[in-house]
């Protein structure tokens, strides 16, 4: 898979042009991820937790490369719906 999931790519093209910016290159790429993970699904989970701030995609993209479901459950709620991390 070459770039972002298509809903991902419309999300970030909506985005303001600096967190789009540094999402694209913070974000998980496809391969990067452990196991078979919803891919699209963690990166949307990612964007939720980021609330527009690429720190965060950095703090989340790392966290999904080390187990993604930790970010789904974050979004989830789970914790709160918060990261120690992020």
């Amino acid at each position: 898979m070459d770039g972002f999931p298509e809903s991902v790519d419309r999300r970030l093209d909506a985005a303001p042009v600096e967190f789009a910016r540094s999402a694209r290159q913070l974000l998980p790429k496809c391969g990067e991820l452990p196991l078979t993970p919803p891919y699209e699904r963690v990166l949307h989970a990612i964007l939720d937790l980021a609330e527009g701030d690429w720190r965060r995609v950095r703090t989340l993209g790392q966290a999904a490369r080390e187990d993604w479901r930790d970010v789904l459950w974050w979004a989830s709620g789970g914790a709160g719906g918060r990261s120690d991390e992020a």
